[in-house]
C-alpha cells in the first residue's frame, strides 16, 4: 500500500497552462504537487538543513547543560572582569556551550555526505527535459505495486532507497 504520491511538474517554464490549472486545483486527492527542490530525498541541500534543524533541537539544550556544569564543577571565573557572580558565569558558560550545541549540529549535519549525485543525475536530467515525474513512498514492508507501474508505461523507472 503507498502511503505517499507526489506529482513533480517539469521545470515551469515548459508546463502548459492547462497543466497549470490542474496542478493548481485542489480537488485531486491522489497525489500532492510539489516542485523539485521541496523534496528531501531528491535535494541534498534541503536535507542537510533539515537535518541540521533536528540536530540543533537536542545539542543546542545539552550543550546549555553541559557548559553550565562545567562552570559550576571547574568553579572557574573567566569573566569575573564584568563583574559577574556564580550564577553569571554559570549563564555564560551554558550559554557558550549553548553555542558549541550549534556549532556541533552544523558540522555534523555537514559531515553525513549521502552520495546520490549519479542516482540523481538522470532524475534531475529527466526534470529539465519537460518530463513529469512520479515519486511513489510506500510503507515499510509492503511492496510497491509494480504490475500497476509496468501498464502506466513509465519512460524509466528509478529505484531510490532511504
Amino acid at each position: 500500500m503507498l502511503s505517499e504520491a507526489i506529482l513533480i511538474p517539469p521545470i515551469t517554464e515548459k508546463i502548459s497552462s492547462d497543466e497549470k490549472e490542474l496542478l493548481n486545483a485542489k480537488v485531486n486527492t491522489l497525489f500532492k504537487s510539489q516542485n523539485f527542490e521541496d523534496i528531501r530525498i531528491l535535494n541534498p541541500k534541503l536535507d542537510r538543513k533539515i537535518r541540521q534543524q533536528d540536530m540543533s533541537r537536542w545539542l543546542m539544550p545539552f550543550g546549555f547543560i553541559a557548559g553550565i556544569a562545567f562552570s559550576n564543577m571547574t568553579n572557574l571565573s573567566t569573566f569575573s572582569f564584568l563583574g559577574l557572580n556564580n550564577i553569571g558565569e554559570s549563564l555564560i558558560g551554558g550559554l557558550l556551550g549553548m553555542g558549541s550545541g550549534y556549532l556541533g549540529s552544523i558540522v555534523s549535519s555537514a559531515s553525513i555526505n549521502i552520495n546520490r549525485n549519479k542516482e540523481l543525475r538522470s532524475i534531475i536530467n529527466f526534470n529539465k527535459e519537460g518530463k513529469w515525474l512520479v515519486l511513489l513512498e510506500n510503507q515499510i514492508g509492503a511492496e510497491l505495486p509494480w504490475a500497476l507501474i509496468k501498464q502506466s508505461e513509465a519512460k524509466d523507472i528509478i529505484f531510490l532507497e532511504g
